[in-house]
């Protein structure tokens, strides 16, 4: 009698309980998150074949960090955990007596060679696994943590802390080894589907990478729209998106770009004429325009190389056009010229990127340095096998680099009589850098009227205080109502209230566009080596109401969210490759580099049997590859899983889904309860005679 796997019930009940756990935890709209999460539950408990596509996504929108505050974890996280508990439940309660149907019960030509893949694969895998952890395990001692401390975590203040700290904390190791983790266990999910639908399951994820990259373009359109104007190309606007990991810098939405762009210009190659050809055509157009108003010149070069191997790809591996006639033929005319149109209109006349281009060599120059400083941390034989450790980099880097320390820290803890404060910072020595930090919470504005603070604080000398409310959407502050408090004397007395009126511009719509825009408190310190306790802060509007959220900080961090906006070097190395080797050494970037190798191995082989999803796939990943060299994800989680994702992907073009006759009726009724008693739309019916690889 069939008996359910125990092992896969097991991971999904803890998936479910952890991700149902979370989401009533969250700050915002827990009942409607749950729900959601439930529905993403039975999708992949029902579709276990697309949980990448629903992953690709949703993840530019899975993130509420600014108003959240959350900073471990975030809403991509639970939907991981989601997708995870529901495909795991297929598996765990399905009908097998031993495994899904494999090609070692079905002997044949093939069978010995896609073994071998598979060990290759598994092989492979668990390197990677054994590096992440040892990666952790480097880290984590580096923080100077002990297990007396990992007891202390599992209290609610410890959980406070953890949920709301810092890149130099000791989460940080496990905030970005969480990318990891989660991708290997989704993959050992995506081996369980059954051969049938191994195709499908690419093809799904490709298509939410196009579904993801039709979010990100609508949220610039609507970003700039509302800060900048969609056709201003002259202000020193760079657009995020919702990729709130680059509240300290970094290229998230670069990175995404890379990994989508190319894929809207592969559809717009290969979708037939009609609806499909205008909406690929209409993706790539938006992309492009993405692409240029991020003024990355690391990303223009990545998507141009890109494009330029796929096109040349194609044309040896033949992988032809959808048939179109003379019609097509000028359509994709008119859409080069619309593209090259919005190109020189971007980056023609006296735009923002004529001058980022002009600065090219003085900033690469730069860029060389900092490269050099990092890999000055490495100063043993032993950081240069293991590396500092998973998410080392940004502490070592603040406190060994000359002119490399954090322009401000924000640290929650209880006082004495266990009422939470904040411990903010300034820089330790660079006066220049205290204005690109500070302690944000995001509130609608009023259009009418000046807002005025109320704040209780303690410190040890005079330290300067910068309070603002601007328009501001990440990194840029546009109108802005600000004081700076410059006491004569240290602030001792902490029940002490200080009324701070706020001075500046009104914020009234001059537009609809403008009316849009969201308001954003901020909290500075502006002294060097020094640091406030924050104890209370509230905001009043014009009419006197409060407007914050989480004044009195019982609740940890939570709806505040630091943020820089410059002097991003300490916490990236702004490449991809020497970042790996700096946080886990030799040993992590030969594993990471030998996994990059076969997936590029695999993808080779998908594009010798001509197979139109491997372009996709080459396309994307060469892009990735390119930006790497002036772009570092690693401390990215949602990038660096999505990255994963893909590289994984690559295995269905060496582990070619078979159907043969020797399939005993068991397994094909197996199969049957996955695909639900269909075969994959794209396969002839019948059986299907064994290949070799």
């Amino acid at each position: 009698m069939a008996r359910p796997r125990s092992g896969a019930l097991i991971l999904g009940t803890l998936a479910a309980l952890a991700c149902l756990g979370l989401a009533a935890q969250h700050p915002l709209a827990p009942l409607w998150l749950s729900g959601a999460l439930c529905l993403c539950m039975g999708w992949a408990a029902w579709r276990p074949w697309t949980i990448g596509g629903l992953l690709a996504a949703l993840l530019p929108v899975a993130s509420f960090a600014p108003s959240t505050g959350w900073w471990l974890i975030d809403e991509f996280d639970l939907l991981v955990l989601a997708v995870l508990a529901g495909a795991c439940a297929r598996s765990g309660f399905q009908s097998f007596c031993n495994r899904l149907p494999s090609t070692a019960s079905c002997p044949g030509p093939g069978a010995p060679a896609r073994a071998q893949v598979d060990r290759v694969w598994m092989g492979l895998l668990a390197a990677l696994g054994v590096s992440a952890l040892c990666s952790l395990w480097v880290g984590w001692r580096d923080t100077g943590a002990s297990a007396q401390a990992l007891a202390a975590w599992a209290t609610r203040d410890g959980w406070l802390q953890a949920l709301y700290a810092d890149y130099a904390s000791a989460f940080n190791p496990l905030r970005v080894s969480k990318s990891l983790l989660w991708a290997l266990l989704l993959y050992a999910v995506m081996r369980r589907v059954p051969p049938e639908r191994q195709r499908d399951m690419a093809r799904t994820t490709i298509a939410g990478l196009l579904c993801g990259l039709a979010w990100v373009c609508a949220l610039v359109l609507w970003e700039r729209g509302r800060y900048v104007g969609v056709l201003n190309f002259s202000d020193s606007y760079r657009t995020v998106a919702n990729f709130w990991e680059m509240h300290v810098g970094g290229g998230a939405i670069d990175a995404y770009l890379a990994m989508t762009v190319p894929l809207a210009f592969w559809a717009v190659w290969l979708a037939p004429s009609g609806w499909r050809w205008v909406g690929a055509a209409a993706l790539a157009i938006l992309g492009t325009y993405a692409v240029l108003t991020t003024y990355s010149r690391g990303l223009y070069l990545a998507v141009t190389v890109s494009l330029m191997m796929m096109a040349i790809v194609a044309r040896r591996c033949q992988i032809q056009p959808a048939s179109g006639g003379r019609r097509r033929g000028w359509a994709l005319r008119a859409l080069v010229f619309a593209l090259l149109a919005e190109a020189v209109w971007v980056l023609g006349g006296h735009s923002f990127m004529t001058g980022r281009l002009a600065q090219s060599e003085t900033d690469l120059v730069d860029r060389v340095a900092h490269w050099q400083s990092g890999l000055g941390l490495l100063r043993t034989p032993a950081d240069w096998v293991l590396g500092l450790g998973a998410g080392r980099l940004p502490a070592h880097y603040s406190a060994q680099v000359p002119d490399g320390e954090f322009p401000g820290q924000a640290r929650w803890q209880r006082d004495a009589t266990g009422a939470g404060q904040v411990v903010l910072s300034g820089p330790p020595t660079r006066h220049e850098a205290a204005y690109d930090f500070g302690l944000t919470q995001r509130m609608a504005l009023a259009t009418q009227g000046h807002y005025r603070v109320r704040i209780r604080y303690e410190t040890d000398a005079p330290v300067v205080l910068l309070l603002s409310v601007c328009e501001r959407h990440l990194l840029y502050d546009f109108r802005c109502q600000w004081k700076h408090v410059r006491p004569e004397a240290a602030v001792k007395d902490a029940a002490q209230w200080h009324d701070i009126p706020l001075s500046g511009q009104v914020f009234s719509g001059a537009s609809r566009a403008v009316a849009w825009r969201e308001g954003m408190f901020a909290l500075t310190v502006l002294s060097t080596g020094h640091a406030a306790l924050i104890h209370e802060v509230a905001l009043l509007d014009p009419q006197g109401l409060q407007v914050l959220k989480n004044t009195d900080f019982s609740a940890g961090l939570r709806h505040w969210f630091p943020a820089a906006q410059s002097s991003f070097k300490p916490w990236h190395m702004d490449n991809l490759y020497l970042e790996i080797l700096v946080e886990r050494g030799l040993l992590g970037w030969l594993v990471l580099g030998l996994l990059a190798a076969w997936a590029g191995h695999c993808v080779a082989q998908g594009l010798k049997e001509k197979d139109p999803l491997a372009l996709a796939l080459a396309g994307s990943l060469s892009a990735m590859g390119v930006l790497g060299l002036v772009i570092s994800v690693t401390e990215l989680p949602r990038i660096a899983f999505m990255l994963l994702l893909i590289l994984l992907t690559t295995s269905h073009f060496r582990r070619i889904p078979q159907y043969s006759r020797c399939v005993t009726e068991r397994q094909k009724g197996a199969s049957a309860v996955f695909s639900d008693g269909r075969l994959s739309r794209a396969r002839p019916p019948g059986p299907i005679q064994e290949k070799e690889v």
